[in-house]
């Protein structure tokens, strides 16, 4: 059986916010565990992230690599790079992240650092004052997504985010570390945590309309439903003999 999809390419929406800040201190432990079994760190973005303000830590932010393009012109020009990389882990356009929380009440935020295809403009920048932001798709959490009624849409699986096609901006500060997101097309099967830990989605919420759809329902425009079946394709190709939904 072909598990290929046929990929039909985008305008980005508007920024919807900003993150600045500081990271959080999360701890990511070594392979002490044995394989298939669930570990700290992937466990982690499925907690609340209730730290006091003592456990903030300065973290600085560098580009990686040469710079990819120049934008702006005088004392408004922008550098453009590929990457970052804050203790020592890098991180590069088109990784998964959680980014800290603005309240220690609130769970961490996922997003995608994005690349806009379309007019090839790489979204990691360094400002002026030599501070690297990021721009990011976000992902919802079903308890804060709100539904046509005004209530929240919720789920019975705690590992659920619904995919989005708003844009946050973050200061790369603030990213805590990398994580795991499965894209599930409706004829598959959840992914097993202890094989394929980390969160999973199969729905879009349209935070303007208020609205969920399946991952792969028509009706996006061709450069949408090309990003998310590319992202669906990468799960399909990271899943080797992926269960069919019964």
């Amino acid at each position: 059986m072909n598990d290929r999809l046929s990929l039909p390419s985008s305008p980005q929406p508007p920024v919807i916010g900003k993150r600045l800040g500081k990271r959080k201190k999360m701890i990511v432990y070594e392979d002490e565990y044995e394989e298939g079994e669930v570990k700290p760190q992937d466990l982690l973005p499925l907690m609340n992230s209730n730290i006091s303000d003592h456990d903030d830590e300065e973290v600085n932010a560098k580009p990686i690599g040469h710079v990819v393009r120049v934008s702006g012109e005088g004392e408004w020009v922008t550098k453009h790079f590929k990457g970052f990389e804050t203790d020592g882990i890098s991180y590069e356009l088109e990784d998964t992240v959680l980014v800290s929380p603005e309240e220690y009440n609130m769970k961490p935020s996922v997003a995608i650092i994005k690349v806009n295809n379309s007019l090839c403009t790489q979204d990691i920048r360094e400002t002026r004052d030599g501070r690297i932001m990021v721009t990011g798709r976000r992902f919802y959490r079903p308890e804060i997504a709100v539904n046509e009624d005004g209530g929240k849409w919720g789920s019975e699986e705690e590992r659920e985010l619904f995919y989005s096609f708003d844009e946050i901006e973050f200061a790369a500060e603030s990213v805590m570390h990398k994580c795991r997101v499965h894209f599930v097309p409706p004829n598959k099967t959840i992914p097993n945590v202890r094989e394929y830990p980390g969160f999973f989605v199969e729905k879009v919420y349209d935070a303007k309309l208020k609205r969920l759809c399946g991952i792969v329902d028509v009706g996006y425009g061709d450069n949408k439903q090309h990003e998310l079946f590319g992202l669906v394709q990468k799960t399909i190709d990271r899943i080797p003999s992926w269960p069919l939904k019964l």
